[in-house]
């Protein structure tokens, strides 16, 4: 965890799973225009839907290769998107699919439903195509059709594309289902201190390893389609870049001795870290490309962990110049500088949420530290954890969620959970520890 006196502040996200001539393409609707039905996140009703298994042609082999893990990645998202909820398919009736029928309809109906998600492979070698219709049982319309395509073993990232595109259609917001979650880990580790980088799913899933550097690597943020962080490689800690696979990395030259924590602008333009020079740590910022090294602030406090807000206009930090550490903000230019959070002894590693309405950061008042979420124009805030120590919180790309780390039982994992209630809590984690997500799109 980058804790604030410390100062230490996607491989190959399948870029191609879904080729550019395999991407989800309309199936035509005529009725599709005929109803409309919105649901909003965060509300009490939830929509129904019936999920049947995957249909696909052939043998039970392709039934557990294709069907099977296409079918539980679909059911899994919809439930996780707070949006709907999935009927028991133990239910689903026997020789009815479309809802063409009355009676179709109400045998559906019947489990609970008000909507059916009716999808059919083909396979052809090693391509599957997966045509999903969506039905309206009140009124036996199909209200959404998709085709999409790719290669066999990617059924998974098929259905996560296929959620995404529900959220979409039912709430006008994307859905998260292919975001990443780039986070440090000490799983491969050769040596005691050395940590790398990892990117993983949204759940859990595929955990890749970014960096080899055999050293403390640390601090991740991403912005813009690059990634930022911190490296002892090079004995001093020095900012890097790459991309989210990996691939490309970059070296910053700040001239400083110490760079930590930095934090990328929502453009991918700038970077602001924790600097320091002849003792001295403040919050600077640099070009990402190198140069332009401006200072930002000036005090005799220690100040760290920036984060940029989403327009660009302001980077909140951590200080102690009011004798314990607390959250500021400061303008981008340097300018009006001033405290934002009062209650509890110790508030630090501050993340804004994509409408740049609320901040997340971890808190303390007594014992252990946990994540808190403050709206940002009335102060009013909510603590979310209440178990273990917590730290550096991350915004879900829809703000739905955060992701943050949580020491528990003698090791460090990663979570998710509800940014309204902190509910719907998950571990992510599991091998070694795993510190400091962010939560990318």
């Amino acid at each position: 965890m980058r804790r604030f006196f410390r100062l230490s502040t996607a491989a190959a996200c399948f870029a191609a799973a879904l080729p550019l001539a395999a991407q989800p393409r309309p199936i035509p609707t005529p009725t599709a225009q005929e109803l409309e039905l919105t649901i909003s996140k965060g509300s009490a009703r939830k929509l129904a839907l019936a999920v049947p298994e995957l249909a696909t042609p052939g043998t039970s082999a392709m039934r557990s290769r294709v069907a099977e893990p296409f079918t539980a990645t679909l059911r899994s998202d919809l439930e996780y998107s707070g949006v709907f909820a999935v009927t028991d398919p133990a239910n689903d009736p026997v020789g009815f699919r479309e809802p063409t029928t009355t009676e179709a309809a109400d045998r559906w109906r019947g489990t609970g439903a008000e909507m059916l998600v009716d999808t059919r492979a083909t396979v052809s070698g090693d391509r599957v195509s997966v045509e999903a219709r969506v039905w309206d049982l009140p009124s036996r319309k199909m209200i959404l059709g998709r085709l999409y395509s790719g290669g066999a073993s990617y059924v998974e990232r098929i259905a996560h594309t296929l959620a995404n595109d529900l959220v979409k259609h039912f709430t006008g917001k994307p859905g998260l289902f292919l975001s990443t979650i780039v986070f440090v880990s000490d799983r491969d580790a050769s040596k005691e201190i050395s940590k790398e980088i990892y990117a993983m799913d949204f759940d859990g899933r595929s955990p890749r390893r970014l960096t080899s550097d055999r050293a403390l690597t640390i601090s991740p943020d991403a912005a813009a389609g690059r990634i930022a962080y911190t490296s002892y490689v090079r004995l001093f800690p020095q900012i890097w870049t790459m991309k989210p696979d990996g691939s490309d990395k970059r070296e910053i030259a700040t001239g400083l001795g110490l760079n930590a924590s930095p934090s990328l602008s929502a453009d991918g333009t700038q970077i602001a870290f924790a600097g320091s020079a002849r003792g001295s740590t403040d919050i600077y910022v640099v070009n990402a490309g190198g140069g332009g090294l401006r200072r930002l602030t000036e005090t005799r406090a220690l100040e760290a962990a920036p984060a940029w807000s989403p327009t660009g206009r302001q980077i909140l930090y951590t200080s102690d110049q009011s004798g314990n550490p607390q959250i500021h903000v400061v303008d981008a230019e340097g300018t009006g500088a001033r405290r934002v959070t009062f209650a509890g002894n110790w508030n630090d590693e501050s993340a804004w949420s994509p409408d740049g309405s609320r901040i997340a950061f971890a808190c303390r008042n007594e014992g252990d530290f946990n994540i808190c979420v403050m709206d940002f124009a009335t102060g009013q805030t909510v603590q979310l954890t209440s178990e273990g120590s917590n730290g550096h919180p991350s915004w879900s790309p829809d703000g739905e969620r955060i992701v943050y780390s949580s020491r528990r039982g003698g090791s460090t994992q990663v979570y998710t959970m509800d940014a309204s209630d902190g509910g719907n809590k998950r571990l992510l984690s599991e091998a070694g520890n795993n510190t400091q997500p962010v939560w990318i799109p």
